[in-house]
């Protein structure tokens, strides 16, 4: 872990963690490694960013893989009010192979999405932690998938794709 780490998001920890990615960029998934070597995804200061935005919706989405109903593939999308209020951050993943929703009280909604973080876990997978903040609580969400597809619908002007497809 890099950026959820206990020293926080200095200048050392970003550098280490963009070193993390070039060094596994090869084994990242395109849409992932785009997000993760962009100058603004993790910035405080783009309204494409996840940083501070509000969860609108999460949906799970489970469907045949082949005639068998056993085989079936599972896709999430997360749709976010962007930290600005000027947009919607659209996260999709197309396939996903784990997730685990860890939360508190959602009586005022599920926070601020504080802080998230791209990596690979032991099989080359995608893993996406993402933690999210109120007052002095904080939850953790962590999906494990194929790959990330994001996108960003102002409330003026063209939707962006962002992620290669």
């Amino acid at each position: 872990m890099y950026l959820l780490n206990a020293e926080g998001r200095t200048p050392e920890v970003f550098a280490a963690y963009h070193s993390y990615v070039e060094q596994n960029a090869e084994r990242f998934p395109a849409g992932a490694l785009h997000l993760a070597r962009t100058d603004w995804y993790y910035a405080s200061y783009d309204p494409r960013g996840p940083h501070d935005s509000r969860l609108e919706s999460m949906s799970i989405t489970e469907r045949p893989r082949d005639t068998s109903w056993h085989n079936r593939d599972v896709s999430l999308e997360v749709t976010l009010r962007g930290a600005y209020d000027d947009g919607y951050i659209r996260l999709r993943y197309p396939s996903v192979h784990s997730y685990k929703l860890d939360g508190f009280g959602t009586g005022s909604g599920h926070a601020d999405w504080r802080y998230d973080e791209l990596r690979l876990d032991e099989d080359g997978q995608l893993v996406h932690e993402v933690e999210w903040h109120f007052m002095h609580a904080t939850a953790r969400w962590l999906i494990v998938a194929d790959d990330l597809e994001m996108s960003w619908h102002p409330d003026q002007g063209d939707p962006e794709t962002i992620t290669p497809r």
